[in-house]
């Protein structure tokens, strides 16, 4: 009599179709989580850098440093400070009261509505401007667009710095390095810092906060979803594998092995149709599992789908805050280029200068005669008027340069290419069109625009800061040349 084999064909197909089935759900519990994770981390850190970068356009340069200054004054006059590990106690807010004449400033108030725009606009936790005290180690609020419980005033300072802080102050330019954290208190927050400057002095650094909550919930029930299917999914082909272990069994069981590695061998992040294009018909288990895995797959492509139009809405919220970003470079009034757009362009000509990818450019300054007088006399928007003639005769004379309006009554032009080298006969046309303008008695006041103008080229070795003092120069002694053949005619 033949003995009975120790394993059976039986309980071999169970282990083996046990283990096919617990590995691929462990692949495709590992992939799935990586995958959304990884984009959902991503989206976030990428939006918080985003957004406190369009904080830091937006405030006031000025009222930031004012607040700054005197927050930071209090501070340092202070030796009973305390800090934020006392919430809420009676010496906390007796410190914080050394601040209230600042929180109930008009710059202070500017500043913080600035900050609510782009909070409220983009639906973020909240936007702040903090600084880091390297002496006292010490983080410290300045103005703080949060509403409510947890609003802080100016001066509550955190009694810690992190390694991200202490970089910050080293590398100003590149911000704090955006973070997500995971607190009891406050749950999923992600969160970033960009540098405010004016003539490049660091004032502060503008934040961003944004709570991860609800997207890690989605994230979690999804997560949830797949687990819990694939545990449905290996339970029902455990069984099935047990009852059904004759050959007729063998190729349906392989069809539906290969077919659950094509599917979790590809990319994850894109809608999968693999079940749904088997065809097995066998009219038992085999074709109810199947179908199940089909179900499954359909399933979790509507979960995708969601997570899709999610990410989608996301990618317009950073298209709306890169928006944002263009108009932050823009001057209202004249539409061309601000001061801000003129400090970046200076940035990236003094790394092109240091690359050797830049070697001939120049500036011309333009500062504009008589804009106070015709304030004073004739009211602001008529000043209004030959600031924006005065704009218009520029840009019309350096047609292929870039414009910028760095001050109320001042413009510098980058002079590349075909103005560069016209540049002399294009400086005396445009002053022939100013003396022009000075002999029209049908014009207006504020339409008889004339202006100092200075220029300057680039040399060897220069940076984008020297060429612009020696234009910044000769400007200032035309202007000085100017008034006194003002006062000569005047005599």
């Amino acid at each position: 009599m033949a003995t009975k084999p120790k394993f059976s064909l039986k309980k071999k197909l169970a282990l083996l179709i046990i283990s096919i089935i617990i590995t691929l759900s462990i692949l495709a519990g590992l992939f799935s989580f990586k995958g959304i994770s990884d984009i959902t981390s991503d989206t976030y850190l990428s939006r918080s850098k985003e957004i406190s970068a369009t904080v830091a356009a937006v405030v006031d340069a000025e009222m930031v440093k004012s607040i700054r200054d005197r927050v930071m004054a209090v501070f340092n006059a202070t030796e009973d400070r305390v800090s934020t590990e006392d919430w809420g106690s009676p010496e906390f807010e007796a410190y914080l009261d050394r601040y209230s004449e600042i929180e109930d400033s008009d710059e202070y108030r500017t500043v913080q509505k600035q900050l609510r725009l782009v909070q409220d606009n983009n639906h973020i936790k909240c936007a702040y401007l903090l600084w880091f005290d390297l002496k006292t180690e010490s983080t410290i609020y300045l103005v703080d667009g949060s509403y409510g419980d947890e609003y802080s005033g100016p001066g509550a300072f955190d009694a810690v710095m992190y390694d991200v802080d202490r970089e910050a102050m080293r590398n100003p330019a590149n911000g704090v390095a955006p973070d997500i954290t995971n607190t009891e208190e406050y749950g999923w927050v992600v969160a970033a810092g960009s540098p405010i400057f004016l003539n490049g002095e660091l004032l502060a650094f503008a934040g961003a906060e944004i709570s991860m909550n609800a997207v890690m919930a989605q994230r979690n029930q999804f997560l949830f979803f797949v687990y819990f299917s694939l545990l449905m999914l290996a339970i029902v082909f455990i069984i099935l594998s047990m009852i059904l272990i004759d050959r007729t069994i063998i190729q349906p069981i392989n069809k539906l092995s290969d077919t659950s590695e094509k599917y979790w061998s590809g990319e994850s992040t894109s809608i999968r149709n693999e079940f749904s294009q088997l065809q097995i018909h066998t009219g038992d288990e085999i074709e109810t599992l199947s179908n199940a895995m089909k179900q499954m797959e359909e399933n979790i492509n509507e979960q995708f789908t969601r997570i899709l139009d999610t990410t989608q809405k996301l990618i317009t919220t950073q298209e709306h805050a890169a928006e944002m970003d263009r108009i932050a470079n823009i001057d209202a009034l004249t539409k061309v280029r601000n001061k801000r757009a003129y400090d970046e362009k200076v940035i990236h000509l003094n790394e092109e200068i240091r690359k050797g990818e830049r070697t001939d450019f120049g500036i011309a300054m333009i500062d504009l005669n008589n804009l106070k007088p015709i304030n004073d006399t004739y009211g602001h928007d008529k000043g209004n008027v030959a600031i924006q003639k005065l704009c218009g005769m520029v840009c019309s004379t350096f047609k292929h340069s870039a414009v910028f309006r760095i001050g109320g009554d001042e413009f510098a032009a980058l002079l590349e290419g075909e103005d560069l080298e016209n540049a002399e006969n294009l400086i005396h046309d445009l002053m022939r069109k100013w003396e022009q303008n000075q002999n029209v008695t049908s014009l207006q006041p504020w339409e008889q625009t004339s202006a100092a103008i200075g220029y300057s080229r680039y040399q060897k070795g220069d940076t984008v800061e020297e060429v612009f003092k020696r234009a910044d120069d000769a400007m200032y002694e035309q202007k000085t040349r100017m008034k006194a053949a003002r006062k000569q005619q005047v005599r």
